[in-house]
């Protein structure tokens, strides 16, 4: 044990000690929004790993990342798993899920962001995400995604960047 912890069970057995109550005001936590909900599904048995993800770091299944059609790349997200009130973050590296149902009920693959596909799902997450939700067994698992979005500047203008 740290010098820390051994001071703060020193601090909460003396107060209980003199007959005061311990009181542990924890700051709350602020989670971010609700933003989505969905299908999530993970990317199986880790075939893909050292291969290179849509923002060009190479793919470790073990690291608590995952693929979205449309959030920017690097944004965290906490992804939570209603059936069993699991909770993890996550950062988006790569696209998808490309994995859509035909008109005939059929599932087939494209590469699109388009909103007017019936996709599969909003989100592939790596082998450490899904172990963390335990969704490892069921593969397809309804999912809420919280984030932050980001808000520009009302003078931002990319153009001025881009000269």
């Amino acid at each position: 044990m740290s010098l820390v912890e051994w001071t703060l069970i020193l601090a909460i057995y003396a107060q209980m000690a003199a007959g005061g109550d311990v009181v542990m005001d924890w700051p709350e936590v602020e989670l971010p929004p609700i933003q989505q909900s969905g299908t999530a599904s993970w990317y199986g048995d880790g075939s893909w790993h050292g291969d290179i993800t849509a923002n060009g770091e190479a793919f470790d299944p073990q690291q608590f990342t995952c693929a979205h059609r449309s959030l920017p790349f690097d944004t965290m997200v906490l992804i939570e798993n209603p059936a069993n009130g699991r909770r993890a973050w996550c950062r988006i590296n790569d696209r998808g899920p490309y994995g859509y149902i035909t008109e005939d009920g059929e599932w087939d693959f494209v590469v699109s962001s388009s909103p007017d596909i019936n996709w599969r799902g909003i989100l592939d997450m790596s082998i450490a995400t899904a172990e963390a939700l335990g969704t490892m067994e069921v593969g397809l698992q309804s999912v809420r995604l919280r984030y932050w979005t980001r808000s520009l500047p009302a003078n931002f203008h990319l153009a001025v960047l881009n000269p």
